[in-house]
């Protein structure tokens, strides 16, 4: 018994160490759940119930009375579940066997039975893993020492055992439970006023009712298959990239806005260059001083920073007499395209400022426009003269 007894307890550490050696990690992996830390998933429970003791021909003959072979039960169980389908539970079972034979002679004997089972959570395994929950039907099947009378005529001997428990949650901590279950050993090792001949074997009927309770984490953490992670990778990776064109897209829009403001800058030093030049090239035809319309290089698109100059201009123009002409003049500068070209270029120029007046309200009759192209350009610096000059 000494032999059997330490087998049990060999088995049960080499489990547990198994499992233990990754106390501080994720554990075993099922499907999409993560095993725990190994003190998580562990319940404790209590119980006691009913026995049938049978030791002939499975029970159905020569025993006296069904009642006479009912005796009592209890039992205690440590189980540590793996994942939510895999557990192993140690329990240990004691009462009182209780036995007759045709003759209604009755025999009471004490039991205990130290045993090792593993145990599948069906309605996990078949069903799938839900944390919520409230039923769930398992089963068991085991081995360990059956153990009667530990006197004089005592026996213990290898003994296996399965069976149902049918658990039923009542709080995030305790279950209540149902537990059916059938013991084998050989008939040898029954009470010496039952033993059967070589051969036969020994059964335990139980029914036992009792509570569970589940402590430190009862649930299991919810990890990924390798293909999602594989998938958020990749989705990082294109939110990665697109942020890195965006990022590039803001730099180029910086670089752009500084040399529009670099340009602008330069525009109105010129601008206030050209005011000064116009000044002391004023003679009496002369009736405004604001009379320069600037354009970007090979275009006739009159520019919004010119359009408050424009408007100055019609002002003028229509405060003065009505029979005073202001002529248009377009240029266009030397160091760029041909003399046939600038001269087409010139012309659109003027004709542009012309319709911008008329278009705003200046008389036709006021107005005369034409371009002289890059021939008599009249500013020193040669940008300056993609110009309109308005006299």
């Amino acid at each position: 018994m000494k032999r059997i007894l330490l087998s049990i307890a060999v088995t049960v550490l080499s489990i547990g160490s198994m499992f233990a050696q990754d106390n501080t990690a994720e554990g075993l992996r099922w499907k999409d759940v993560a095993g725990n830390r190994f003190w998580s998933n562990w319940e404790i429970s209590v119980g006691g119930g009913v026995s049938y003791t049978a030791w002939d021909k499975w029970g159905f003959s020569n025993q006296g009375d069904f009642g006479d072979n009912i005796g009592w039960t209890a039992e205690l169980s440590a189980t540590k579940w793996f994942n939510p389908i895999v557990g192993a539970r140690l329990q240990v079972v004691a009462g009182q066997l209780k036995a007759s034979n045709e003759l209604h002679d009755t025999w009471d004997s004490n039991w205990m039975y130290p045993h090792l089972d593993g145990v599948i959570n069906l309605s996990n395994w078949i069903g799938g893993y839900r944390d919520n929950r409230v039923y769930y039907a398992k089963m068991f099947a085991g081995m360990g020492a059956s153990i009667v009378d530990m006197g004089d005529g005592g026996s213990a001997g290898l003994a296996v055992d399965m069976g149902m428990i049918h658990t039923f949650r009542i709080s995030p901590r305790f279950d209540i439970h149902l537990e059916t279950r059938t013991m084998l050993c050989p008939g040898r090792d029954l009470p010496s006023q039952m033993r059967t001949d070589a051969g036969r074997f020994g059964q335990v009927y139980s029914v036992t009712a009792g509570l569970s309770y589940r402590f430190n984490e009862r649930g299991w953490n919810r990890t990924y298959s390798q293909v999602d992670v594989d998938t958020y990778i990749e989705a990082i990776e294109v939110l990665e990239l697109g942020l890195a064109a965006s990022v590039q897209s803001e730099e180029a829009l910086a670089e752009q806005l500084a040399k529009q403001t670099e340009a602008t800058k330069q525009a109105k030093q010129e601008n206030d260059k050209l005011r000064s030049q116009m000044k002391n090239m004023r003679d009496e035809e002369m009736v405004i001083t604001s009379s320069a319309i600037f354009f970007n290089i090979n275009s006739d698109q009159i520019l919004t920073r010119s359009e408050a100059s424009l408007h100055l201009l019609k002002q003028t123009i229509m405060d003065a007499p009505k029979d005073q002409i202001f002529h248009i003049v377009g240029y266009a500068d030397a160091d760029t395209g041909t003399p046939q070209y600038n001269q087409a270029l010139s012309e659109r120029r003027a004709k542009a400022v012309y319709d911008y007046l008329i278009k705003h309200g200046v008389p036709e009759s006021q107005l005369k426009w034409e371009g002289v192209g890059s021939t008599k350009n009249i500013f020193p610096t040669n940008s300056n003269n993609r110009v309109v000059i308005v006299q």
